[in-house]
């Protein structure tokens, strides 16, 4: 193939056989690998692309095919650029961004983090404020062979449980324990160190409840020091939230629920809740249904 590569023949029908050997099936769109249609992706180094080329091969007025391929590699590439200089072709630009969904009135924003807090709607409409009542270890979601590392566990968050998040500590840190190795046994199979484990439960609790963090009551320190840790609990317990929580602990939110306030990981059930802080939730879902009843629908 010479220069002129690009340049549609056609073979005329009969024992006329053209030269340079052209084939009818190279004009076919399947020739093409972006399959007819520029791809819109830059071109290698960040450059956007030149722009679509556009062959058409017409019998008398009658069109019998059209092929589009990007410009770039096409042979046509400095015809272009030439173009461009002189003012007569403009390279498309970047596709449109697509427009933004509204912001929510403030009082859904808040509707819809407390919701996500709690683990849903019907979940915030029964949130209670009563206290979370003492109970046994119960082992009976937990498989057996990890009887004995949830038990060592345990003890060692009985030990520090009320001293930094209360009365109501050893229930939180007991019941998101139990659900989180139920449903993800990897998070202490993976680990033989029982001081690690603890100090994530711990952390998930505290996250969780709005008690550890900048100007919060407990420092993730001091989580690292009781429990003899030489790093901050908070990539563990991240793992321990994420699995009673689901991804919604961390994830999936809108960008407007990243800055809403306190900044806590969704534990997905008001029983892992300390009172002290259900309190909280309860008075600014209040708050929110009354500017909700109060805004016009629109």
């Amino acid at each position: 193939m010479g220069e002129d590569a690009d340049v549609l023949r056609f073979r005329l029908r009969g024992p006329y056989e053209d030269p340079d050997g052209f084939d009818p099936d190279e004009l076919s769109l399947l020739d093409d690998p972006h399959g007819g249609q520029w791809s819109g992706q830059p071109e290698p180094g960040g450059a956007l692309g030149l722009g679509t080329l556009t062959q058409v091969v017409m019998v008398g007025d009658q069109v019998l095919d059209v092929v589009r391929r990007p410009i770039s590699g096409s042979g046509y590439e400095c015809a272009a650029l030439e173009l461009e200089d002189r003012g007569l072709y403009r390279r498309p630009g970047p596709p449109p961004s697509p427009p933004r969904a509204p912001m929510p009135p403030p009082h859904e924003q808040q509707l819809a983090w407390l919701a996500r807090i709690v683990g849903g709607e019907g979940a915030l409409a029964a949130l209670g404020v009563d206290p979370l009542e003492p109970e046994e270890l119960c082992l009976d979601e937990i498989r057996p062979s990890l009887h004995e590392r949830v038990r060592g566990i345990d003890s060692r968050l009985r030990r520090w449980a009320s001293p930094l998040l209360g009365d109501e500590g050893p229930t939180a840190t007991r019941r998101l324990l139990i659900r989180a190795v139920a449903a993800e046994p990897a998070l202490v199979t993976r680990s033989d160190r029982d001081d690690i484990a603890a100090g994530a439960v711990m952390w998930a609790v505290a996250k969780g409840n709005d008690l550890v963090g900048t100007n919060r009551p407990v420092r993730a320190s001091v989580l690292q020091d009781v429990f003899g840790l030489r790093s901050t609990p908070s990539g563990r317990g991240s793992a321990f939230a994420q699995a009673v929580g689901g991804t919604q602990s961390l994830y999936g939110r809108p960008q407007w629920m990243y800055h809403a306030q306190p900044d806590v990981v969704a534990l997905g059930s008001p029983d892992l809740l300390l009172s002290r802080f259900r309190r909280q939730l309860v008075l600014t879902r209040d708050l929110a249904l009354v500017l909700r009843a109060r805004t016009p629908a629109g």
